[in-house]
């Protein structure tokens, strides 16, 4: 496995302002974002979905991968990771955590082009927390996954949705009803992150049936944070701890049901790579 050696010929505007504001974030990322218990609590969700469909020693394609955290935790549990992503400085710093890891790499490259890997295949892909969110076109992502994923393999993708119910009501419950909508609106949201502009995408069933439909089956679909505090409302969670346990709890029961699975903060999409 080799580094890309940089992608910068292959990178798009979007591209750009999305690497620049992760390189900004790289070196805080983990200080910043590693101690949110929402995170966490979430992540450990993510795992037991993975460790329900594969088992070490199984190798894993972590892409849009940062600082590492998701690919180094896998890692320690058996599974044999490598993580890809297109801000140099985030892979820089995950390979820097890697170096008691025999079993993680990292290298940089773009999930819409992951020719940096050569002819690797893996057991299950990763992709969280909304990172497809940032591409225009899933069926080339889809292309891409499949290229790399071995036939019966497992694509586990977390998704940010077109409606997310917590969002709508925050928005709403401010006065802010422009916003409360804002991931309906055609062709995405621009977003500020780290002082870069770029295009959100939010990708509905749908959508993303349509661009993984010539290799992919839906076999599991569920939601996180439905009614519970997404990681941005953190403080919610620390000024009423009962009431988001208590939130969470109901999250659980509600977030396989076909009308609260696609209405959270995130939805998890696993897909089953066909066998021919």
């Amino acid at each position: 496995m080799t580094n890309a050696g940089g992608i910068s010929g292959r990178l798009t505007s979007t591209h750009d302002h999305v690497a620049a504001a992760f390189d900004l974030l790289a070196i805080d990322y983990d200080e910043v974002f590693g101690r949110n218990t929402i995170i966490e609590r979430l992540r450990n969700e993510i795992y037991a979905t993975i460790d329900f469909f594969v088992r070490p020693p199984a190798r894993i394609l972590d892409i849009n991968c940062g600082t590492g955290t998701d690919g180094l935790h896998l890692a320690t549990l058996g599974y044999d990771v490598v993580g890809a992503d297109l801000s140099l400085r985030m892979i820089a710093e995950a390979n820097r955590k890697a170096q008691a890891h025999t079993n993680a790499r990292f290298v940089n490259a773009l999930y819409e082009d992951l020719s940096p890997l050569g002819a690797a295949r893996f057991d299950l892909v990763l992709s969280n927390f909304g990172g497809l969110n940032c591409t225009e076109d899933l069926g080339v992502v889809a292309g891409q996954v499949a290229a790399h994923l071995n036939p019966g393999g497992y694509f586990v993708a977390v998704i940010m949705p077109p409606f997310s119910l917590w969002e709508t009501l925050a928005y709403a419950h401010r006065w802010q009803l422009r916003d409360a909508f804002r991931r309906l609106r055609p062709g995405g949201t621009e977003t500020q992150f780290s002082g870069h502009r770029f295009t959100v995408h939010y990708f509905s069933r749908s959508r993303m049936r349509k661009a993984f439909a010539d290799a992919f089956d839906i076999v599991e679909m569920y939601s996180l944070n439905v009614l519970s505090p997404p990681p941005h409302a953190w403080k919610i969670k620390a000024q009423y701890p009962r009431l988001t346990a208590l939130l969470e709890k109901i999250d659980r029961a509600l977030s396989h049901l076909p009308l609260f699975r696609a209405v959270g903060d995130h939805t998890v999409y696993v897909l089953r790579r066909r066998t021919q």
